[in-house]
């Protein structure tokens, strides 16, 4: 658990609250994906985890704290949830919000490819230079390893 405890009053100062949907949208300082932030005693913190331990309570060590208004910049405990990293990136799949597959900044194939990579019966080498990849990323593939869920 952590020790940063910080006020109600310093959170409840720094958000806007938005009536349609009930939000506290920080309006401090945030990090380049959005997430509220805030400095106590030299440390930076998340808005949204020092919202929670203010209003909610503790959070258990190796614990997120988790949005059900998938609003990253809010704050409102009522709106935040505890969950492990498992349970935070299967509530984003459901919700559509994961960047997996084509939607990773980082994906060199699309859905289509893949299917395309599935289906061909050359050699994963041949198939790695079509496709500019490398031959263990073709093998994982073609054995479900990778976009599983295509």
């Amino acid at each position: 658990m952590t020790s940063l405890f910080v006020a109600k009053e310093r959170i409840e100062n720094k958000v806007e609250r938005i009536p349609e949907g009930g939000c506290w949208v920080w309006m401090g300082t945030t990090t380049v994906r959005g997430y509220g932030q805030l400095i106590k005693d030299t440390k930076k913190l998340s808005a949204h985890r020092a919202s929670y331990e203010a209003f909610v309570g503790p959070i258990p060590k190796g614990m997120n704290v988790c949005h059900t208004c998938d609003n990253v910049s809010c704050v409102n405990p009522n709106h935040l949830f505890l969950g492990t990293q498992k349970q935070n990136l299967q509530d984003m799949a459901r919700k559509g919000r994961s960047t997996r597959g084509e939607k990773s900044p980082s994906a060199k194939l699309t859905e289509e490819q893949v299917n395309q990579i599935r289906m061909m019966d050359e050699t994963c080498s041949f198939i790695s230079k079509i496709f500019n990849v490398s031959v263990s990323a073709i093998s994982a593939i073609k054995r479900k390893e990778r976009w599983s869920y295509v």
